[in-house]
């Protein structure tokens, strides 16, 4: 019911069209798929009074399979691949991150089976989602020398929304991660355990052309050589289709990003603000 009422809201319902026609009849697509493709942009970034120009690019794949140890179940696979953000200004910065992905399985009925004692199946209201995260470097020149890099993240999720479709989402769960933070006077290791909380949820229309994501990680970590502390960090992009060249879409990106212990080497606190415009060529329509 949830899911239904989010559909008719956002006009995602049957019966849409996603081809339009020219006076003289050639048909052009007019629905744009925002997890797939290549994507290539600028933002202009606000932080702290200080503005820089961002350039961000990063391969996009998406797609829907069916389970093949399940008859009625439905895998959702979105995949980040080799996404970079580069920025100048007074605080001159790089972001790489190798791969993100969320894997989500949808089945229609889900349930759970009790072994001990009698057998009994219990429903459960939850589809179950795997986020995991490999390689993401982050170096600030303004900070120093050194970088930080988190080796990798996993999260455990569950989605109450439990859409069949790749088009809605709303996964949180337990994560565990690595880092590392390299200064001139060593390498620090921090761990958390699964002792953090993740969020990753999204929403499109049914055309491609509005696209919402939010993510998010709270918890605490552990350093190797002793302390523990709490960090958090979240994310919010907008994104909204406004023109096609070569029915390549071009978007508006609007973000808003904040974090508190958990920036850069010396783990600051900062919020961000930043639009800009980007282009996804070679993306499924």
């Amino acid at each position: 019911m949830v899911a239904l009422a989010l559909a008719l809201l956002l006009g995602t319902g049957p019966g849409l069209s996603c081809q339009g026609r020219t006076d003289a009849g050639e048909p052009f697509p007019t629905c744009f798929d925002p997890g797939t493709g290549w994507v290539l942009g600028t933002q202009l970034r606000v932080q702290d009074g200080d503005e820089a120009l961002v350039v961000r690019t990063g391969l996009l794949v998406r797609a829907a399979r069916s389970s093949g140890s399940k008859a009625d179940s439905r895998w959702f696979d979105s995949h980040r691949l080799l996404v970079t953000e580069a920025w100048g200004g007074a605080r001159k910065g790089l972001t790489f991150t190798a791969y993100d992905g969320l894997l989500r399985r949808h089945v229609e009925e889900g349930a759970i089976l009790v072994s001990i004692g009698r057998p009994r199946r219990i429903p459960f209201p939850f589809d179950v989602a795997l986020a995991a995260r490999a390689a993401h470097l982050e170096r600030r020149g303004w900070e120093g020398r050194g970088w930080t890099l988190e080796t990798g993240r996993v999260g455990l999720l569950l989605d109450p929304l439990r859409t069949n479709t790749e088009w809605g989402w709303l996964a949180v769960g337990p994560a565990a991660s690595h880092a590392l933070r390299h200064t001139p006077d060593g390498t620090r290791n921090e761990v958390s355990p699964f002792t953090s909380l993740l969020l990753d949820a999204g929403w499109e229309t049914r055309d491609g052309r509005w696209a919402l994501r939010a993510t998010g990680l709270a918890g605490w970590s552990f350093g190797f050589d002793g302390g523990a502390w709490f960090r958090a960090r979240g994310e919010v992009a907008l994104e909204h289709v406004v023109l096609a060249v070569n029915d390549a879409p071009v978007f508006v990106r609007l973000t808003a990003t904040g974090a508190r212990s958990d920036a850069g080497l010396f783990r600051r606190d900062e919020g961000m603000l930043g639009v800009g415009l980007a282009v996804r060529p070679f993306g499924e329509r």
